[in-house]
């Protein structure tokens, strides 16, 4: 990542494009689905805004599916910059880095949440034979991702 008058330079290697191209399809899958309310990931991505539920009602029906809506829009903002296959090598403007950024920390919460990561889970230095060692790697791949992103937009 690097910034450029014009935005922000994002590079990746045909396997890193591939990679947020698969996640980017999973997480489509994971905002269009029927997926009940008591869904961890769907509770996770679409928090209740009041305890009550009289005022949580009320709140849904004012707001309605605005907030998928943004979620979809970052969504598609990534999928159209990324293409179909291939390496990643282009500037995003200023109004999509916030897409980018809005999309990366959906998929790391939903792939948190899965894996019922904490602060302390994502610290330790986790076994490679372990079952979720690939998704913890991705994980951390995608923290990188996001850190850098931020560091050079400040």
């Amino acid at each position: 990542m690097q910034k450029v008058p014009e935005g922000l330079r994002v590079q990746l290697d045909a396997n890193e494009a591939d990679l947020l191209r698969g996640l980017t399809n999973e997480m489509r899958l994971v905002l269009e689905a029927d997926i009940p309310d008591a869904d961890p990931v769907q509770q996770r991505l679409f928090p209740r805004a009041h305890d009550d539920d009289e005022d949580e009602a009320a709140y849904q029906e004012l707001v309605g599916s605005e907030l998928k809506d943004v979620k979809l829009e970052a969504l598609r903002t990534v999928e159209r910059r990324l293409g179909s296959d291939g390496p990643l090598d282009d500037t995003l403007p200023e109004g999509e880095i916030h897409e980018w950024l809005r999309l990366i920390n959906d998929i790391r919460l939903a792939i948190g949440t899965r894996l019922q990561v904490d602060e302390a889970k994502m610290d330790k230095q986790y076994d490679p034979d372990d079952p979720e060692a690939p998704a913890l790697a991705v994980l951390h791949w995608l923290a990188w991702v996001q850190t850098s992103i931020l560091e050079e937009m400040t």
